[in-house]
């Protein structure tokens, strides 16, 4: 199929998930999947933690995956990958529909 990849499902069935959709079901469940995390780790632990957390996410963890990603589908240079780590420094929704959607 274009000389594409095949990922066959867990379940056993013939459908098949190319390698762009399988990445991109990654990416998306690696940025989502720690909220719930966080979450949890509210609840149980208390607001201070939480709010820890969130903003290891927001400044370290998110950047991170997001550098990584664009840097994979040579949206960006790895000498521009620090920028995203400062606020304001680059137009992030710039890169939303490559990252999203690619």
């Amino acid at each position: 199929m274009n000389g594409s990849k095949q990922v066959f499902l867990l379940s056993g069935s013939t459908e098949f998930m190319t390698e762009k959709v399988r990445n991109r079901v990654l990416y998306w469940a690696l940025a989502f999947v720690p909220l719930g995390g966080l979450w949890i780790i509210g609840k149980i632990y208390g607001p201070f933690w939480f709010t820890g957390l969130l903003l290891f996410y927001v400044f370290i963890y998110r950047p991170t995956l997001d550098t990584q990603r664009l840097m994979s589908l040579n949206a960006i240079e790895e000498k521009d990958a620090w920028r995203f780590f400062v606020p304001f420094a680059v137009d992030h929704t710039r890169y939303i529909k490559t990252l999203w959607l690619s």
